[in-house]
């Protein structure tokens, strides 16, 4: 296929997609090694590490489900076991007496901290294997992708379009 470009060829979309899940893969591994060395579930971290980047250490338990994509019945049952750990409590939402929040505790934040800080080296380690300036450039090219893609996406359960914020740890502490 001389003088094709990449999006010409029928083969692209499917070699991109397999790329970008394997460099994500890659860099997950850290959040699952960080879990691990802190005796916690992948998804008790992720609960964790969403708590911790949210406003105040607080979520509704539907702000949980829905930042970590989990169900309700997951959400709740995952919620039960860290605050028998002494990670996270649940408090009445003062201005809404229907529900409630989930709001990490001192013990709890010093975990997602340090989960946070070792998932982060551990990324960082990775990518300071790249060549000078390739990480950077793949940052500034995903991005790019991202912003023009995701306000279109079609999220795979409903197969309608949506409108979505910006992913969960955009902005979040710690580099995570």
């Amino acid at each position: 296929m001389a003088g094709s470009t990449l999006l010409e060829r029928p083969d692209m979309p499917d070699r991109l997609a397999r790329h970008v899940i394997r460099l994500a893969q890659l860099l997950d591994a850290a959040t699952d090694d960080a879990a691990a060395d802190a005796g916690l579930t992948r998804v008790d971290a992720d609960v964790l590490l969403a708590l911790y980047a949210a406003p105040g250490q607080r979520l509704s338990p539907t702000g949980l489900t829905v930042g970590c994509g989990l169900s309700s019945g997951g959400t709740s049952n995952i919620v039960h076991r860290l605050v028998a750990a002494g990670y996270v409590n649940r408090e009445a939402n003062l201005c809404d007496g229907r529900s409630s929040w989930v709001r990490l505790t001192e013990e709890g934040a010093q975990v997602a901290g340090l989960v946070a800080q070792a998932a982060a080296a551990a990324r960082a380690r990775l990518l300071r294997r790249l060549p000078e300036g390739i990480a950077e450039n793949l940052a500034q090219l995903v991005e790019a992708a991202l912003d023009r893609l995701d306000d279109h996406a079609v999220p795979p359960s409903t197969g309608r379009s949506a409108r979505r914020g910006r992913p969960l740890g955009k902005g979040a502490r710690s580099g995570e």
